[in-house]
Protein backbone atom coordinates (compact mmCIF):
# COMPACT_ATOMS: atom_id res chain seq x y z
CA UNK A 1 0.00 0.00 0.00
CA UNK A 2 1.70 3.19 -1.20
CA UNK A 3 0.85 6.82 -0.75
CA UNK A 4 0.69 7.00 3.05
CA UNK A 5 1.09 10.36 4.76
CA UNK A 6 3.80 9.61 7.30
CA UNK A 7 4.73 12.03 10.08
CA UNK A 8 8.13 11.26 11.62
CA UNK A 9 8.67 12.91 14.99
CA UNK A 10 11.79 13.55 17.02
CA UNK A 11 10.39 14.37 20.48
CA UNK A 12 13.60 16.12 21.48
CA UNK A 13 16.13 15.66 24.25
CA UNK A 14 15.77 19.19 25.61
CA UNK A 15 12.80 20.97 27.15
CA UNK A 16 13.99 24.54 26.96
CA UNK A 17 17.34 24.98 25.20
CA UNK A 18 18.44 25.45 21.58
CA UNK A 19 15.75 23.56 19.67
CA UNK A 20 17.87 23.24 16.55
CA UNK A 21 21.13 21.95 17.92
CA UNK A 22 21.05 18.60 16.09
CA UNK A 23 19.13 17.73 12.92
CA UNK A 24 16.90 14.65 13.41
CA UNK A 25 19.04 12.47 11.15
CA UNK A 26 17.32 9.21 12.11
CA UNK A 27 13.98 10.55 10.91
CA UNK A 28 15.59 12.08 7.82
CA UNK A 29 17.21 8.85 6.64
CA UNK A 30 13.98 6.90 7.19
CA UNK A 31 12.07 9.65 5.42
CA UNK A 32 14.49 9.39 2.51
CA UNK A 33 13.71 5.66 2.16
CA UNK A 34 9.95 6.19 2.42
CA UNK A 35 9.93 8.99 -0.14
CA UNK A 36 11.83 6.76 -2.56
CA UNK A 37 8.89 4.30 -2.66
CA UNK A 38 6.18 6.91 -2.99
CA UNK A 39 5.12 7.90 0.52
CA UNK A 40 4.56 11.50 1.55
CA UNK A 41 6.80 12.33 4.50
CA UNK A 42 6.93 15.20 6.93
CA UNK A 43 9.42 15.50 9.78
CA UNK A 44 8.65 17.30 13.02
CA UNK A 45 11.46 18.13 15.45
CA UNK A 46 9.98 18.95 18.86
CA UNK A 47 13.31 19.76 20.51
CA UNK A 48 12.70 22.64 22.91
CA UNK A 49 9.11 23.02 21.69
CA UNK A 50 5.78 22.77 23.47
CA UNK A 51 4.84 19.16 22.64
CA UNK A 52 1.04 19.47 22.61
CA UNK A 53 0.89 22.83 20.82
CA UNK A 54 3.34 21.74 18.13
CA UNK A 55 1.48 18.49 17.50
CA UNK A 56 -1.88 20.28 17.29
CA UNK A 57 -0.50 22.71 14.72
CA UNK A 58 1.00 19.91 12.63
CA UNK A 59 -2.24 17.89 12.62
CA UNK A 60 -4.08 20.89 11.19
CA UNK A 61 -1.52 21.51 8.44
CA UNK A 62 -1.07 17.89 7.29
CA UNK A 63 -3.10 15.17 9.04
CA UNK A 64 -0.97 11.98 8.93
CA UNK A 65 -2.11 8.41 8.35
CA UNK A 66 0.86 7.02 10.31
CA UNK A 67 3.03 8.62 13.00
CA UNK A 68 6.55 7.36 13.78
CA UNK A 69 8.76 8.38 16.70
CA UNK A 70 12.48 8.34 17.43
CA UNK A 71 12.50 7.30 21.10
CA UNK A 72 15.44 8.05 23.40
CA UNK A 73 16.30 7.76 27.09
CA UNK A 74 15.86 10.36 29.84
CA UNK A 75 14.25 13.67 28.87
CA UNK A 76 13.68 12.21 25.41
CA UNK A 77 11.59 9.39 26.92
CA UNK A 78 9.51 11.84 28.94
CA UNK A 79 8.83 13.95 25.86
CA UNK A 80 8.06 10.82 23.83
CA UNK A 81 5.43 9.72 26.36
CA UNK A 82 3.90 13.18 26.45
CA UNK A 83 3.62 13.20 22.66
CA UNK A 84 2.11 9.70 22.46
CA UNK A 85 -0.43 10.45 25.18
CA UNK A 86 -1.47 13.67 23.45
CA UNK A 87 -1.83 11.98 20.07
CA UNK A 88 -3.93 9.20 21.58
CA UNK A 89 -6.26 11.88 22.95
CA UNK A 90 -6.59 14.06 19.83
CA UNK A 91 -6.02 11.55 16.98
CA UNK A 92 -6.95 8.13 18.42
CA UNK A 93 -7.33 6.43 15.04
CA UNK A 94 -3.79 7.12 13.77
CA UNK A 95 -1.37 4.20 14.29
CA UNK A 96 1.80 5.06 16.20
CA UNK A 97 5.13 3.30 15.74
CA UNK A 98 8.53 3.88 17.35
CA UNK A 99 12.21 3.07 16.96
CA UNK A 100 15.51 4.32 18.31
CA UNK A 101 17.76 3.64 21.33
CA UNK A 102 14.85 3.32 23.75
CA UNK A 103 13.65 0.22 21.90
CA UNK A 104 17.06 -1.37 22.38
CA UNK A 105 16.85 -0.74 26.12
CA UNK A 106 13.17 -1.73 26.42
CA UNK A 107 12.52 -4.28 23.63
CA UNK A 108 9.40 -5.78 25.22
CA UNK A 109 6.40 -4.34 23.34
CA UNK A 110 4.23 -5.09 26.41
CA UNK A 111 6.23 -2.62 28.54
CA UNK A 112 4.17 0.33 29.80
CA UNK A 113 6.66 2.66 28.12
CA UNK A 114 5.05 1.60 24.81
CA UNK A 115 1.44 2.11 25.90
CA UNK A 116 -0.49 3.42 22.90
CA UNK A 117 2.23 2.36 20.42
CA UNK A 118 1.25 -0.27 17.86
CA UNK A 119 4.69 -1.43 16.70
CA UNK A 120 8.28 -0.90 17.83
CA UNK A 121 11.30 -1.37 15.56
CA UNK A 122 14.64 -2.68 16.83
CA UNK A 123 17.73 -1.66 14.87
CA UNK A 124 17.84 -0.04 11.43
CA UNK A 125 14.40 1.17 10.45
CA UNK A 126 14.55 2.15 6.77
CA UNK A 127 13.73 -1.15 5.05
CA UNK A 128 11.71 -2.46 7.99
CA UNK A 129 9.33 0.48 7.84
CA UNK A 130 9.04 0.31 4.06
CA UNK A 131 8.01 -3.35 4.41
CA UNK A 132 5.67 -2.65 7.33
CA UNK A 133 3.82 0.02 5.38
CA UNK A 134 3.50 -2.35 2.41
CA UNK A 135 1.89 -5.00 4.63
CA UNK A 136 -1.84 -4.29 4.89
CA UNK A 137 -2.02 -6.09 8.25
CA UNK A 138 0.44 -3.63 9.83
CA UNK A 139 1.77 -6.22 12.31
CA UNK A 140 1.89 -5.13 15.94
CA UNK A 141 4.57 -5.85 18.53
CA UNK A 142 8.32 -5.97 17.96
CA UNK A 143 9.78 -5.82 14.44
CA UNK A 144 13.47 -6.48 13.88
CA UNK A 145 15.08 -4.02 11.52
CA UNK A 146 16.78 -5.04 8.30
CA UNK A 147 20.15 -3.43 7.70
CA UNK A 148 20.62 -1.65 4.36
CA UNK A 149 22.96 -3.62 2.13
CA UNK A 150 25.11 -0.49 2.07
CA UNK A 151 24.78 2.77 3.98
CA UNK A 152 25.51 4.43 0.65
CA UNK A 153 21.87 3.59 -0.10
CA UNK A 154 21.04 5.94 2.77
CA UNK A 155 23.84 8.49 2.61
CA UNK A 156 23.52 11.90 4.25
CA UNK A 157 20.24 13.13 2.75
CA UNK A 158 19.63 16.83 2.19
CA UNK A 159 15.97 16.68 1.08
CA UNK A 160 14.43 18.24 4.19
CA UNK A 161 13.69 21.94 3.61
CA UNK A 162 14.26 22.85 7.27
CA UNK A 163 17.92 21.76 7.32
CA UNK A 164 19.29 25.31 6.76
CA UNK A 165 17.80 26.24 10.13
CA UNK A 166 20.24 23.85 11.81
CA UNK A 167 23.33 25.65 10.50
CA UNK A 168 24.95 27.54 13.36
CA UNK A 169 27.23 30.57 12.89
CA UNK A 170 31.00 30.37 12.95
CA UNK A 171 31.19 31.53 16.57
CA UNK A 172 29.41 28.30 17.63
CA UNK A 173 32.25 26.13 16.32
CA UNK A 174 35.52 26.65 18.24
CA UNK A 175 38.56 26.35 16.00
CA UNK A 176 36.42 25.63 12.93
CA UNK A 177 35.50 29.25 12.30
CA UNK A 178 32.83 28.65 9.63
CA UNK A 179 29.05 28.18 9.66
CA UNK A 180 28.47 24.52 10.51
CA UNK A 181 25.99 21.73 11.09
CA UNK A 182 25.99 18.39 12.92
CA UNK A 183 26.06 15.39 10.57
CA UNK A 184 25.51 11.64 11.01
CA UNK A 185 27.37 9.35 8.59
CA UNK A 186 27.81 6.01 10.38
CA UNK A 187 26.22 3.48 12.71
CA UNK A 188 27.69 1.38 15.46
CA UNK A 189 31.24 1.67 16.73
CA UNK A 190 34.62 -0.02 16.42
CA UNK A 191 34.62 -0.53 20.17
CA UNK A 192 32.30 -1.97 22.78
CA UNK A 193 32.55 0.18 25.90
CA UNK A 194 30.77 -1.77 28.61
CA UNK A 195 28.46 1.08 29.67
CA UNK A 196 27.26 2.12 26.19
CA UNK A 197 23.75 1.62 24.77
CA UNK A 198 25.29 0.50 21.46
CA UNK A 199 25.78 -2.94 22.99
CA UNK A 200 22.03 -3.40 22.61
CA UNK A 201 21.40 -1.17 19.58
CA UNK A 202 24.02 -2.82 17.38
CA UNK A 203 25.19 -6.13 18.95
CA UNK A 204 28.79 -7.03 18.20
CA UNK A 205 31.68 -4.65 17.59
CA UNK A 206 30.40 -3.49 14.22
CA UNK A 207 30.93 -0.16 12.57
CA UNK A 208 29.12 0.65 9.33
CA UNK A 209 29.51 3.87 7.45
CA UNK A 210 28.72 5.88 4.36
CA UNK A 211 31.70 5.41 2.04
CA UNK A 212 34.27 8.15 1.58
CA UNK A 213 33.15 8.75 -1.99
CA UNK A 214 29.46 9.03 -1.11
CA UNK A 215 30.17 11.15 1.96
CA UNK A 216 32.31 13.50 -0.12
CA UNK A 217 29.45 13.92 -2.62
CA UNK A 218 26.76 14.31 0.04
CA UNK A 219 28.65 16.97 1.97
CA UNK A 220 28.96 19.07 -1.16
CA UNK A 221 25.20 18.63 -1.66
CA UNK A 222 24.59 19.60 1.95
CA UNK A 223 26.79 22.66 1.46
CA UNK A 224 24.73 23.63 -1.57
CA UNK A 225 21.42 23.10 0.26
CA UNK A 226 22.32 24.80 3.54
CA UNK A 227 25.40 26.97 3.09
CA UNK A 228 27.24 25.02 5.80
CA UNK A 229 31.02 24.90 5.43
CA UNK A 230 31.65 23.08 8.69
CA UNK A 231 30.49 19.56 9.47
CA UNK A 232 30.65 18.00 12.92
CA UNK A 233 30.19 14.23 12.75
CA UNK A 234 28.07 13.07 15.68
CA UNK A 235 28.78 9.39 14.97
CA UNK A 236 30.10 7.44 17.95
CA UNK A 237 33.35 7.09 16.05
CA UNK A 238 34.65 8.35 12.72
CA UNK A 239 37.90 6.41 12.38
CA UNK A 240 37.25 2.98 10.87
CA UNK A 241 39.32 0.09 12.15
CA UNK A 242 41.36 -0.31 8.95
CA UNK A 243 41.51 3.50 8.48
CA UNK A 244 40.70 3.05 4.80
CA UNK A 245 37.57 5.19 4.77
CA UNK A 246 38.97 8.02 6.90
CA UNK A 247 42.17 8.21 4.84
CA UNK A 248 40.31 8.16 1.52
CA UNK A 249 37.95 10.86 2.78
CA UNK A 250 40.90 13.00 3.84
CA UNK A 251 42.59 12.50 0.47
CA UNK A 252 39.45 13.64 -1.35
CA UNK A 253 39.15 16.74 0.81
CA UNK A 254 42.83 17.62 0.43
CA UNK A 255 42.47 17.24 -3.34
CA UNK A 256 39.57 19.73 -3.18
CA UNK A 257 41.81 22.21 -1.37
CA UNK A 258 40.38 21.47 2.10
CA UNK A 259 37.38 23.79 1.62
CA UNK A 260 35.50 22.62 4.73
CA UNK A 261 36.16 22.30 8.43
CA UNK A 262 35.32 19.18 10.43
CA UNK A 263 34.94 17.81 13.91
CA UNK A 264 34.43 14.23 15.06
CA UNK A 265 34.48 11.80 17.99
CA UNK A 266 37.65 9.87 18.79
CA UNK A 267 38.99 7.68 21.58
CA UNK A 268 41.91 8.57 23.81
CA UNK A 269 43.73 5.55 22.40
CA UNK A 270 43.27 6.96 18.87
CA UNK A 271 45.16 10.09 19.90
CA UNK A 272 47.98 7.99 21.28
CA UNK A 273 48.38 5.43 18.50
CA UNK A 274 47.78 7.37 15.29
CA UNK A 275 49.63 10.71 15.32
CA UNK A 276 50.24 10.42 11.57
CA UNK A 277 46.50 10.00 10.96
CA UNK A 278 45.71 13.02 13.13
CA UNK A 279 48.17 15.07 11.06
CA UNK A 280 46.49 13.90 7.84
CA UNK A 281 43.04 14.71 9.23
CA UNK A 282 44.25 18.18 10.15
CA UNK A 283 45.43 18.78 6.57
CA UNK A 284 41.99 17.69 5.35
CA UNK A 285 40.24 20.28 7.53
CA UNK A 286 39.59 18.54 10.87
CA UNK A 287 39.98 21.01 13.71
CA UNK A 288 37.85 19.80 16.62
CA UNK A 289 37.81 16.43 18.38
CA UNK A 290 35.48 15.02 21.01
CA UNK A 291 37.41 12.51 23.12
CA UNK A 292 35.88 9.61 25.04
CA UNK A 293 38.03 9.90 28.18
CA UNK A 294 35.42 8.86 30.83
CA UNK A 295 38.09 8.24 33.49
CA UNK A 296 41.82 8.64 33.99
CA UNK A 297 42.15 5.72 36.41
CA UNK A 298 43.57 2.62 34.64
CA UNK A 299 41.44 0.29 36.78
CA UNK A 300 38.25 2.10 35.82
CA UNK A 301 39.21 2.37 32.16
CA UNK A 302 39.80 -1.38 32.08
CA UNK A 303 36.37 -2.00 33.60
CA UNK A 304 34.84 0.24 30.92
CA UNK A 305 36.83 -1.41 28.08
CA UNK A 306 38.28 1.96 27.11
CA UNK A 307 41.66 0.57 26.12
CA UNK A 308 45.13 0.68 27.65
CA UNK A 309 47.38 3.71 27.24
CA UNK A 310 51.10 3.18 26.90
CA UNK A 311 51.90 6.86 27.34
CA UNK A 312 50.70 9.31 29.97
CA UNK A 313 47.23 10.65 29.20
CA UNK A 314 48.45 14.20 29.70
CA UNK A 315 51.09 13.73 26.99
CA UNK A 316 48.56 12.19 24.61
CA UNK A 317 46.08 15.04 25.02
CA UNK A 318 48.70 17.79 24.85
CA UNK A 319 50.18 16.37 21.64
CA UNK A 320 46.78 16.58 19.93
CA UNK A 321 46.30 20.11 21.26
CA UNK A 322 49.73 21.10 20.02
CA UNK A 323 48.88 19.69 16.58
CA UNK A 324 46.25 22.42 16.35
CA UNK A 325 43.07 20.69 17.49
CA UNK A 326 40.68 21.86 20.17
CA UNK A 327 39.56 19.04 22.44
CA UNK A 328 36.33 18.45 24.31
CA UNK A 329 35.90 15.27 26.31
CA UNK A 330 33.28 13.19 28.08
CA UNK A 331 34.20 12.53 31.72
CA UNK A 332 32.11 10.55 34.18
CA UNK A 333 31.96 9.73 37.85
CA UNK A 334 30.16 7.10 39.92
CA UNK A 335 31.47 4.08 38.03
CA UNK A 336 31.06 0.62 39.57
CA UNK A 337 34.18 -0.14 41.59
CA UNK A 338 35.39 3.46 41.44
CA UNK A 339 37.00 4.78 44.61
CA UNK A 340 37.66 8.31 45.71
CA UNK A 341 41.30 7.85 44.69
CA UNK A 342 40.22 6.83 41.18
CA UNK A 343 38.00 9.89 40.82
CA UNK A 344 40.79 12.15 42.03
CA UNK A 345 43.05 10.71 39.31
CA UNK A 346 40.52 11.99 36.79
CA UNK A 347 40.42 15.41 38.43
CA UNK A 348 44.22 15.48 38.42
CA UNK A 349 44.23 14.81 34.68
CA UNK A 350 41.82 17.69 34.14
CA UNK A 351 44.03 20.02 36.18
CA UNK A 352 47.15 18.87 34.30
CA UNK A 353 45.63 19.72 30.88
CA UNK A 354 44.10 23.20 31.30
CA UNK A 355 43.17 23.43 27.59
CA UNK A 356 40.86 20.39 27.84
CA UNK A 357 37.14 21.22 27.82
CA UNK A 358 34.77 18.50 28.93
CA UNK A 359 31.20 17.44 29.69
CA UNK A 360 30.72 15.88 33.11
CA UNK A 361 28.13 13.22 33.84
CA UNK A 362 27.14 10.68 36.46
CA UNK A 363 27.06 7.03 35.44
CA UNK A 364 23.73 5.27 35.04
CA UNK A 365 23.57 1.45 34.58
CA UNK A 366 21.62 1.00 31.34
CA UNK A 367 19.85 -2.34 30.92
CA UNK A 368 21.28 -4.71 28.28
CA UNK A 369 24.80 -3.31 28.63
CA UNK A 370 27.60 -5.46 30.09
CA UNK A 371 28.25 -3.07 32.97
CA UNK A 372 24.57 -2.39 33.60
CA UNK A 373 23.74 -6.08 33.91
CA UNK A 374 26.22 -6.73 36.68
CA UNK A 375 25.58 -7.16 40.37
CA UNK A 376 23.00 -5.38 42.42
CA UNK A 377 21.57 -3.19 39.63
CA UNK A 378 20.42 -6.15 37.55
CA UNK A 379 19.08 -7.83 40.68
CA UNK A 380 17.18 -4.67 41.63
CA UNK A 381 15.60 -4.44 38.17
CA UNK A 382 14.51 -8.06 38.42
CA UNK A 383 12.48 -7.18 41.52
CA UNK A 384 10.72 -4.24 39.86
CA UNK A 385 7.17 -4.30 38.57
CA UNK A 386 6.63 -3.56 34.88
CA UNK A 387 5.55 -0.02 35.75
CA UNK A 388 8.59 0.57 37.97
CA UNK A 389 10.95 -0.72 35.32
CA UNK A 390 9.34 1.48 32.66
CA UNK A 391 9.88 4.50 34.92
CA UNK A 392 13.64 3.94 34.66
CA UNK A 393 13.39 5.03 31.02
CA UNK A 394 13.19 8.58 32.32
CA UNK A 395 16.67 8.36 33.87
CA UNK A 396 19.92 8.96 32.01
CA UNK A 397 23.50 10.08 32.41
CA UNK A 398 22.70 13.25 34.35
CA UNK A 399 23.33 14.90 37.68
CA UNK A 400 20.08 13.41 39.00
CA UNK A 401 21.51 9.90 39.25
CA UNK A 402 22.43 7.90 42.29
CA UNK A 403 26.01 6.95 43.16
CA UNK A 404 26.91 3.51 41.79
CA UNK A 405 30.55 3.67 42.91
CA UNK A 406 32.39 2.70 46.07
CA UNK A 407 32.80 6.36 47.04
CA UNK A 408 31.12 7.41 50.33
CA UNK A 409 28.18 9.75 49.77
CA UNK A 410 29.71 12.90 51.24
CA UNK A 411 32.98 12.45 49.35
CA UNK A 412 31.08 11.66 46.16
CA UNK A 413 29.06 14.87 46.43
CA UNK A 414 32.24 16.89 46.99
CA UNK A 415 34.02 15.30 44.02
CA UNK A 416 30.99 15.82 41.77
CA UNK A 417 30.82 19.49 42.78
CA UNK A 418 34.50 19.95 41.92
CA UNK A 419 34.01 18.22 38.58
CA UNK A 420 31.02 20.41 37.70
CA UNK A 421 32.87 23.57 38.68
CA UNK A 422 35.76 22.73 36.37
CA UNK A 423 33.32 21.74 33.62
CA UNK A 424 31.73 25.20 33.68
CA UNK A 425 35.10 26.95 33.56
CA UNK A 426 36.43 24.84 30.71
CA UNK A 427 33.30 25.05 28.55
CA UNK A 428 33.22 28.82 28.95
CA UNK A 429 36.83 29.02 27.74
CA UNK A 430 36.09 26.54 24.93
CA UNK A 431 33.21 28.51 23.47
CA UNK A 432 35.09 31.77 23.87
CA UNK A 433 37.43 30.43 21.18
CA UNK A 434 34.64 30.88 18.64
CA UNK A 435 34.43 34.63 19.23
Amino acid sequence: MLGERVLLIHPGIYDDVDPRAFPPWGALTIGHALRAVGHEVRVLDLNGQDVAASLDAELVVAPPTVVGFTAKQGVGARRFRAAVDHLRAVAPGVPIIAGGPLVSTFPDPASPIWRGVRTIFLGDGEQALVSWLADRSRPAGLVHGAEPISLDDVGVPSWWPELPGYVHPARSWPNMGVPGIHVASARGCTRRCTFCYLNAQYPGARFRFVSAARLHTDLWSLNSATGARGFYFVDDCFIDRAQERVREFCARMIADGAPFRFGCDVQLTDLERYPDLLALMYRAGFRSLYVGVESAAPETRKRLAKGVLRAAATDVLNRALDTGYVLRASIGIGWPGETGAHARQTLALIDAVPRLAFDAYRYYPLPHTPLGERGRWAAARARMSAEEFAETAFQDYSDHNDDYSEIPAAEYAELWARLREREGERLAAYFALGH
